[in-house]
């Protein structure tokens, strides 16, 4: 079936609502005209994932307003993070308290040394995120008495 792979990332991506709301039109929309055509061009899917786009966003951006209110522990843990895995990275590197101060400090060594702990600290980012992300907003009928 026309779209059912879009479906499927967009069904594991979206919530439920954004993807009845925004994704399900346009694959409807993509199937309409490819039952009516006969063929299907590649150009018939950017409408498709635009609205896959355009929907992620919307997620991402209310997951984010979500977040706001957990941003400073998610700081912390990434800080925390970052400096434990700096460390492990210094002390496996072989350089020492003594050999650190031994080591000239030229532009190419600070660039380096810094764009490690920028690595560090953007996995770090990741996986605090990808612990405290708020969980998928489900729709759940009301219970009639």
């Amino acid at each position: 079936m026309t779209g059912i792979w879009i479906a499927r990332i967009g069904h594991r991506l979206l919530h439920r609502e954004t993807f009845t709301m925004m994704l399900s039109p346009a694959i409807a929309d993509l199937q309409f005209e490819t039952a009516t055509r006969g063929t299907t061009r590649p150009g018939d899917y950017c409408g498709v994932l635009r609205a896959l786009g355009g929907a992620l966003w919307f997620d991402v951006s209310g997951d984010l307003l979500a977040l706001k209110s957990d941003v400073e522990m998610i700081a912390l843990l990434t800080l925390l993070q970052t400096i434990y895995y700096t460390f492990m990275l210094v002390l496996l590197s072989g350089f020492g308290a003594a050999r650190l101060s031994a080591i000239d400090l030229d532009a190419a060594v600070v660039t380096r040394a810094l764009s490690y702990v920028g690595g560090v600290g953007i996995a770090c980012l990741v996986t605090s995120f990808a612990c405290f992300w708020p969980p998928r907003r489900t729709y759940e009928a009301p219970i009639e008495d």
